[in-house]
């Protein structure tokens, strides 16, 4: 056995214990005895940009596809390793971190981009910092350096010119928990942070920082999805219906949350999905677009695949083009998109 999938196994066996010590609730929590499948639902606190599958969830979409299922919440546990261990059926995240996993066997497919935005490249105004070509020999803090935030630093710098090698002098990444990263980032431990919402937006408006990239502003990060549905292979082979039902659930989410951005945000806090204020909360929202699209998730994850190939973060034989095509499920009687004509969800292809 390969020392990757002896990893891999570990990690799994330390989610699977932490999981079975998180609560689980929804609609198919007390419906597994008569046989029907129970789709797992994986499901991290604290995302702001999870809002359309925290709709999806609250608002009744997953119910009016008939399906049964039960939220799987890891707090900030490794949703990756929930996938491989089987302790979750699908979820919802941020594509860029996905690519290298499914590069190194992890078993899932994206089904759909869900909306762009929601990470920033963030530095003190008076550092001094005013470009991205101005963090030659700087500091960068990330979560993880297998997270989508620093994937997505990656691509912005070497995009720039930068050499972001292993060995490489020209930017180095330090890892801080989210929460901790402002505070790192104004006591000089790092030049620069690269965060997701609602911290970045919080952090940005609290310290008065510049952010040198705004994924929600910034192209061509801005008209790419950021985050995506994904199932896990096994799902999407063994219960395809199942796993269009969710697809479908929260594209109509997910268009839901473009017409009603502050009643998602009053959601998201009543529900105790996010912290922070409804009304800070809603702003930060609608500076995302909640266009949801099969064929834009596609071409996220196509992008990134690419990009990562170039930049040298995928495995040497790895085709991107052929990643792409085995890591992403269209379902049949799913439509690219929704929009909302009053209350009614109304499919766009």
């Amino acid at each position: 056995m390969n020392v990757k999938k002896i990893i891999a196994l570990v990690s799994a066996s330390v989610v699977m214990i932490t999981a079975s010590a998180c609560g689980a609730s929804g609609s198919g929590s007390d419906k597994a005895a008569d046989g029907e499948y129970v789709l797992k639902i994986g499901e991290a606190q604290g995302a702001l940009c999870h809002a359309p599958l925290q709709v999806a969830m609250e608002k009744g979409y997953l119910d009016d596809e008939g399906i049964k299922w039960e939220r799987v919440d890891f707090g900030k546990g490794d949703i990756q390793a929930a996938l491989g261990a089987g302790t979750i059926d699908c979820g919802f995240g941020l594509v860029g971190k996905f690519v290298q996993p499914i590069d190194n066997g992890l078993n899932m497919v994206v089904t759909a981009g869900m909306h762009t935005g929601c990470t920033k490249l963030l530095v003190k105004s008076d550092s001094g910092i005013k470009t991205i070509d101005d963090l030659k020999g700087k500091k960068i803090g990330v979560s993880s350096l297998a997270g989508s935030e620093c994937v997505t630093a990656k691509r912005a710098l070497y995009s720039a010119g930068f050499d972001i090698s292993a060995t490489s002098s020209d930017v180095e990444f330090l890892v801080f928990g989210v929460t901790d990263q402002p505070q790192a980032l104004q006591n000089g431990a790092v030049d620069a942070i690269c965060t997701p919402d609602p911290v970045a937006t919080q952090a940005e408006k609290e310290f008065g920082l510049t952010a040198l990239l705004d994924t929600a502003v910034t192209e061509p990060y801005a008209s790419e999805y950021c985050c995506v549905t994904f199932v896990s292979t096994e799902l999407a082979e063994e219960h395809p219906d199942i796993a269009a039902k969710f697809t479908d659930a929260c594209l109509k989410a997910s268009a839901w949350v473009a017409d009603h951005p502050d009643e998602t945000a009053q959601l998201q806090i009543d529900k105790e999905y996010v912290s922070g204020n409804v009304e800070d909360n809603a702003a930060i929202l609608k500076t995302y677009e909640f266009r949801p699209s099969v064929n834009g998730g596609y071409e996220a994850l196509a992008n990134v695949s690419k990009d990562l190939k170039e930049i040298g973060m995928l495995g040497e034989n790895t085709d991107p083009d052929a990643l792409t095509e085995r890591s992403f499920k269209r379902f049949d009687g799913v439509p690219d998109s929704y929009k909302f004509e009053g209350d009614n969800a109304v499919a766009v292809n």
